[in-house]
């Protein structure tokens, strides 16, 4: 069991590794100089603090001597303090969320694309490491910078403002005697030990928040990711009649929310009933302390007020830990899901020993391949295949024997099994079964997956009409969900018109076309082979009308080897 210096060893550490890169990168220098700059404003204006606690005392000493021409001099000089600290402190806060900002944009682009280059956001289907990543991505590299900055500038100006009050406190009760006998800073060590106290009880009292916190992420996003799916499988459900289902894991997520939300707020409730009794008990103790040498004449009105402000200075200084206790509860939830994340986006596969790269001829070679399942149970074998381009085969075979999964391998996909993949030189495109229209208008659709690639409307229309969707022409510019509006063989009608766009050398195909009927699917193949007669094409198919547009058909088994163990009904 770590102790709590070991805690905070480890959370220091994490942070560490969080932050480093982006204080190495060419961002660091404009963010230094915006938080230098906020932070001189904020030492600034701790000066300030102990200067109006001199006002503070110049002021009531003046009221208790009916001074007027005092009085209203310390009332020209209140308007001054105020207004530079009120410049300072606005700007301070620009300064500050300006900084946070460019530090969330770097880290948000340096996650984001971590997560996409390294597919991690695919392979999580299957290990399950992590919840929620898109939390984590927006919400969590939200909170990093903004609670770090935050909590840095309140701890500076905790320990300036501590360091200058304790000394206008111990200056105030450098006599105070206790019994007769005379303690040196007196109602120093007083404040000091009253803190001290007020910080073990709200420990105490408030550490399981930090576990209510994170259960509360975690269960948060699980509920909008609920909801969020009903919006995007809205066909689908109500094509099924599935609301009774839907509502019910509705209800469900929001369960766990509410449970621990019922624990949060009645863990924040004790600790309300201490932090309000704790302020009140504050306001009149430093009262109770400086009134002996009130009440004997040491003390005036103005150091009588000078030094309740002191006290409580300190007091305020010293309660930082109290007074942020939540939010160093989220600071630290937020650091641990972050870490989290980083380390899975590290993280190499271990099992998986798979290596894919690209040759310099126009052949597609597996060497001593093994595709395995998430389970490792081995999936199939390829000792050896080598097939050159400028044909069109037919990958042929029953579900479940490793046919789809080989296009997921020789795609860089599939993270689990052995051996060498060579890639043909040239493009290659692949077509899933299950097409994917980002949402956009349709040009932008026949572009994807490529960023950088415009489609002008002119070829667009010219695609829309090989691929059978002509009717369509008149939208090309429309931005929809493309995905919700087309039937499933009019989007995988759409997806293939993207090889007239791309022109790839190589075509992979995993029944790209299944949704298609017979006829339809005839006439875009035959126009295909006729657009791009040396195209290379590999296509699992099922029907095997189709395998007379290819030039070979190949059987699965001609040059794998089934594993024993694998099911032959699994579907692919």
């Amino acid at each position: 069991m770590r102790t709590k210096l070991q805690e905070i060893a480890l959370f220091w550490r994490r942070w560490r590794h969080l932050a480093a890169p982006f204080w190495r990168s060419s961002e660091r220098n404009r963010t230094a100089l915006l938080l230098g700059l906020a932070m001189a404003f904020n030492l600034i204006n701790v000066a300030l603090t102990v200067r109006l606690n001199e006002w503070s005392r110049d002021f009531f000493n003046a009221l208790q001597d009916r001074n007027a021409d005092a009085f209203f001099y310390q009332l020209t000089l209140l308007f001054a303090l105020a207004g530079t600290s009120l410049f300072l402190y606005a700007n301070q806060r620009y300064l500050c969320k300006k900084a946070v900002l460019i530090w969330r944009e770097w880290m948000s682009a340096r996650y984001t694309e971590r997560w996409l280059q390294t597919k991690t956001y695919y392979r999580e289907i299957f290990h399950h490491r992590i919840d929620n990543p898109d939390q984590r991505i927006a919400e969590d590299l939200r909170m990093f910078p903004s609670l770090t900055v935050t909590m840095v500038f309140d701890f500076v100006d905790s320990v300036g403002s501590l360091g200058a009050f304790a000394v206008i406190l111990w200056g105030l009760s450098a006599n105070y005697p206790v019994f007769g006998v005379v303690i040196p800073g007196m109602m120093l060590w007083l404040a000091l030990a009253f803190v001290i106290v007020g910080t073990w009880l709200v420990h105490l009292v408030g550490h399981p928040l930090v576990g209510l916190e994170r259960l509360s992420q975690r269960y948060e996003a699980n509920y909008r990711h609920r909801l969020l799916r009903v919006r995007e499988k809205a066909k689908e459900i109500a094509a099924y009649g599935g609301e009774a289902c839907e509502e019910r894991a509705i209800r469900e997520r929001f369960g766990d929310v509410f449970a621990v939300w019922l624990k949060t707020i009645l863990k924040e409730r004790q600790l309300n009933y201490f932090l309000q009794g704790y302020s009140q008990i504050s306001g009149v103790v430093p009262y109770l302390i400086a009134a002996p040498k009130y009440f004997s004449g040491a003390f005036q009105m103005g150091e009588l007020m000078q030094t309740m402000q002191a006290f409580n200075g300190v007091r305020v200084s010293l309660s930082w830990f109290i007074l942020n206790y939540a939010t160093l509860a989220d600071w630290k939830a937020t650091v641990d899901r972050l870490t989290e994340f980083d380390a899975v986006l590290a993280e190499r596969d271990a099992k998986s020993t798979m290596n894919v790269t690209v040759s310099a001829i126009d052949e597609l070679r597996l060497e001593n391949l093994r595709l395995d399942l998430p389970d490792g149970t081995v999936l199939a074998r390829i000792p050896h295949l080598v097939w050159a381009g400028g044909t069109r085969r037919a990958l042929t075979g029953p579900s479940g024997i490793g046919k789809s999964t080989l296009l997921y391998a020789l795609r860089g996909m599939w993270p689990f099994g052995a051996g060498r993949v060579v890639l043909p030189s040239g493009r290659c495109l692949f077509l899933s079964q299950l097409p994917y229209l980002p949402e956009g208008n349709l040009c932008e659709v026949l572009a994807y997956p490529n960023a950088d690639m415009h489609v002008d409307a002119h070829l667009a229309a010219q695609v829309l009409r090989a691929v059978g969707l002509s009717e369509r022409i008149p939208e090309i510019r429309r931005t929809a969900r493309w995905e919700e509006i087309l039937s499933p063989g009019e989007q995988q009608r759409l997806t293939l018109g993207r090889c007239w766009v791309h022109r790839p050398d190589w075509l992979f195909m995993d029944e790209a076309l299944s949704a298609v009927d017979t006829a339809r699917r005839k006439t875009i193949m035959t126009k295909l082979a006729t657009d791009f007669p040396l195209l290379s094409v590999v296509s699992v198919v099922h029907d095997t009308t189709d395998t007379k547009w290819y030039d070979e058909t190949v059987t699965w088994d001609s040059f794998a080897q089934v594993s024993p163990r694998q099911e032959a009904t699994r579907d692919d």
